[in-house]
């Protein structure tokens, strides 16, 4: 670590603590700069995820966020929230539901639904926008730090 680096202690819960029923969730405003940043990273700079006049002429009608930047929340939490540091993301089966639009809020949600062998869990996992409507449903399977 370089001068003045702090690292904090990395939150993670143990997987003889984790029951099935534990659950966690995090909230994000889908603000157009994200939106523009994440589409830059990608090299996914002229859809209709960044042009108002080709959203436009889209069955969505204006402007939507990249299904896959939503997906990357669902990661974000898993490491973040439940189960936490060290986790290993192995699989997930997912469907996209609905759009989110640019300055939409989500709510993104994960579930213990089963503790398998070798420190392994399965997620349910869900976005759902600020107007309760379902975006992203589906199932992860996880290995835990320790």
């Amino acid at each position: 670590m370089g001068a003045g680096v702090r690292m904090e202690k990395p939150f993670y819960i143990p997987y003889d603590q984790i029951k099935t029923g534990h659950s966690a969730e995090m909230t994000v405003v889908m603000e157009d700069g994200l939106v523009r940043e994440f589409s830059r990273l990608i090299g996914d700079t002229d859809s209709f995820h960044v042009s108002d006049e080709a959203a436009g002429a889209t069955v969505f009608g204006s402007r939507i966020c990249h299904g896959v930047h939503l997906l990357a929340y669902v990661s974000v939490a898993i490491g973040q929230k439940l189960p936490g540091f060290g986790t290993v993301y192995l699989s997930h089966a997912f469907t996209f539901d609905n759009p989110v639009y640019i300055g939409d809020r989500v709510v993104v949600s994960i579930k213990v639904l089963e503790k398998l062998d070798g420190r392994r869990l399965r997620l349910d996992t869900t976005i759902t926008r600020g107007d309760g409507e379902l975006v992203l449903t589906g199932q992860a399977v996880v290995k835990t730090y320790r």
